[in-house]
């Protein structure tokens, strides 16, 4: 009888050791996985926290390839035009992700629009305005910060642009003193022989004169500004240097150009999220 109630205890007492041993094994399999799920949380704040979005606008200064072009400077008379820096604007949209402490990556859209004052000179005609083009650019830059002490970043990279409108405004003027002009002919009161203006609007769209497509390289410097929690304000500068010729041919074209590269500088300001 002793023999069965002590045989009864050591199976009771090994059945109650294998169960705490697979309740400690369960415990510890549930901590496991709740030490993992945070860890999977925290590694995805992080992650989340790498991701910043920014929105800029400002000025941009187009800076003239060549100032002036010639064009049979022999002859009198002789075809020349000039061109001198103008001001227009830029819009954008990026999104950036940081790698390091030092080092992330940006990229997203920009809305160009650029601009350049031309006098154009042939004989006694001479016009005079603003030639305009307008791009939609993508461009990768990879930003490195220069000290922790210092919110100040410089970065570099390739950029994309799709060219959306080209145009040529302004005023055309007429030397009439130049010209002889008889009598109109009552045959044709209405020849325009007769009837030249001194002075006259135009405003031609020469968007086939540039290819669709320009590519360069920028380089930019950023500088942030603390404004509240998750918002900063960065002031930055970045030079386009168009690596590609924009004009269609080597004909001369309305602004006596037969080649002709985009450079122009950006001076704005920027939310960053």
């Amino acid at each position: 009888m002793k023999q069965k109630k002590t045989e009864v205890f050591r199976r009771t007492a090994v059945a109650n050791h294998i169960k705490n041993e697979q309740l400690d094994n369960m415990k510890q399999i549930l901590m496991i996985l709740i030490f993992g799920l945070i860890s999977l949380g925290e590694i995805y704040s992080q992650d989340f926290k790498k991701v910043n979005y920014q929105l800029d606008f400002g000025t941009t200064l187009t800076i003239h390839y060549k100032k002036t072009i010639e064009i049979w400077p022999e002859f009198e008379g002789y075809p020349q035009t000039d061109y001198s820096t103008n001001f227009g604007y830029f819009l954008e949209a990026l999104i950036s992700y940081d790698l390091n402490s030092k080092f992330s990556i940006s990229t997203g859209l920009n809305y160009n629009l650029t601009s350049l004052k031309i006098n154009g000179k042939i004989s006694l005609f001479e016009n005079k305005g603003n030639l305009t083009n307008s791009y939609l650019s993508f461009p990768v830059l990879i930003k490195f910060r220069l000290s922790d002490l210092l919110p100040i970043t410089i970065s570099a990279g390739p950029y994309l642009g799709l060219l959306i409108s080209a145009n040529e405004k302004g005023t055309s003027y007429i030397d009439t003193s130049g010209f002889i002009i008889a009598e109109p002919d009552p045959e044709f009161p209405s020849d325009p022989v007769f009837q030249l203006e001194p002075k006259k609007k135009y405003d031609s769209d020469i968007k086939k004169d540039y290819t669709s497509i320009d590519y360069g390289l920028s380089i930019q410097l950023d500088y942030e500004i603390n404004l509240s929690h998750g918002l900063k304000g960065v002031i930055l500068t970045r030079f386009n240097y168009g690596l590609k010729d924009v004009l269609t041919n080597d004909l001369v074209n309305n602004s006596s150009a037969n080649d002709w590269k985009n450079y122009n500088l950006m001076i704005g300001f920027g939310l960053k999220f």
